[in-house]
């Protein structure tokens, strides 16, 4: 297996990169947010309140508050202002941002009182995360007895040569940006083995981990139990 490469830790602040990554998480990863949410419903839960952390531009967030049938009360999280920003301005024309409210804060300090939510969740932000551990512990901290931590990323499959011709194959679809960009995230996440390990330094209770969305991506849940 590749060596994982870590990301630099710094924000997406450039109003160029925010409407780029914007745009890829419109186009490209709009089916995997629709899974998500699909899952959330069928772990039963159609109300309550919703922390999205890393939220970017909002995408996940805003499908979730459209589902059908559903009324969540959701605040996204992010350490970018101007990604923030661009998640108003869709949540606003997807018309939702009633049910959305979005704050700049830490992964790792979360800005909430103890057991403030029902269900957490995240995606494609574990591979930012310089202090996953604590970002576990803040989950674990601020979700109500009874509520739900699901949290979904890519894994790092470089090293398996199907996996990369798959990377490669999909990345021909994507602008030069998005090209060059995907890569270094996949080099920047975890393996599942690593998860694990990291998990088992959590406070994470009760969680499960395992390959999902046609096995490249991994996915943490953990029901709630304090």
């Amino acid at each position: 297996m590749v060596e994982r490469i870590p990301l630099p830790q710094e924000p997406i602040t450039d109003p160029e990169a925010v409407a780029q990554y914007d745009r890829g998480a419109r186009l490209y990863i709009l089916p995997e947010y629709k899974y998500f949410v699909r899952k959330v419903i069928l772990r039963g839960f159609r109300t309550g309140r919703v922390l999205d952390i890393g939220t970017g531009s909002g995408r996940l967030a805003i499908e979730l508050a459209r589902a059908k049938g559903s009324d969540f009360e959701i605040i996204g999280l992010d350490i970018s202002r101007n990604m923030l920003l661009k998640a108003q301005d869709n949540a606003r024309q997807a018309g939702v941002d009633d049910k959305i409210k979005f704050v700049l804060g830490t992964a790792a300090r979360l800005p909430f009182a103890d057991g403030s939510f029902d269900l957490i969740i995240s995606y494609a932000s574990l591979h930012h995360w310089f202090e996953p551990a604590k970002v576990f512990n803040e989950a674990q901290r601020v979700a109500r007895e009874g509520g739900l931590i699901l949290i979904r990323d890519n894994q790092r499959v470089y090293g398996n040569r199907l996996w990369e011709a798959f990377i490669w194959a999909i990345s021909r679809f994507m602008n030069r940006r998005h090209r060059h960009n995907w890569p270094k995230a996949i080099l920047a996440s975890y393996t599942l083995a690593e998860i694990e390990a990291i998990l088992q330094e959590s406070k994470l209770k009760n969680y499960r981990v395992k390959a999902d969305f046609i096995k490249f991506d991994v996915c943490i849940e953990s029901p709630v139990r304090k």
